[in-house]
């Protein structure tokens, strides 16, 4: 148990070097900002692959969701280790809630998910922000592609291959 927590923690800690010189390369201004939902492909087919259930799916296949990605500017963040400027932001907001991610590239983190409690990973790899979730009853990997005009989001259900696309345009 001992060995395997180890070899746990060392992959954990390559995934942050790994991102910090990822990071390095990339331009960080091109994922800040708002986006505005225009079109998705095959996204109820994910939500019912995850299981959400029939009356919310149809609720949340017809929400236009805004999306906004920032970074923290400044100040360090608490007795933590790693500088503000390291904090990212993605917050998706519809009429019926608001979902937020704040995370630091490379690091796991809690979230609550339709599976329950759920361990988030964010990498960052050129103009892209990737999430691997992991939640009791299901997995799922989103990557969020990002250009001058907008962010395509490709999200697959890991244990069926379901996967969809939603697309936004850049809205500030």
């Amino acid at each position: 148990m001992r060995n395997t927590c180890q070899r746990q923690a060392g992959r954990d800690q390559h995934i942050i070097h790994v991102t910090r010189l990822l990071m390095s390369s990339t331009d960080m201004a091109l994922f800040e900002g708002k986006y505005q939902h225009e079109k998705s492909k095959n996204y109820e087919e994910f939500l019912k692959a995850i299981g959400v259930p029939l009356v919310p799916r149809k609720v949340v296949v017809n929400s236009s969701p805004v999306v906004e990605v920032t970074r923290c500017k400044g100040e360090t963040s608490g007795d933590k280790e790693e500088t503000c400027e390291e904090q990212w932001s993605i917050r998706m907001s519809t009429l019926l809630r608001d979902i937020e991610y704040r995370f630091v590239p490379g690091q796991p983190m809690q979230t609550e998910s339709m599976g329950g409690q759920a361990k988030n990973v964010f990498t960052i790899e050129n103009n892209r922000i990737i999430q691997r979730q992991d939640a009791p009853t299901y997995s799922t990997e989103v990557v969020r592609e990002f250009t001058d005009d907008g962010l395509t989001m490709t999200m697959k259900h890991v244990e069926s291959g379901i996967e969809c696309h939603r697309y936004f345009k850049r809205i500030k």
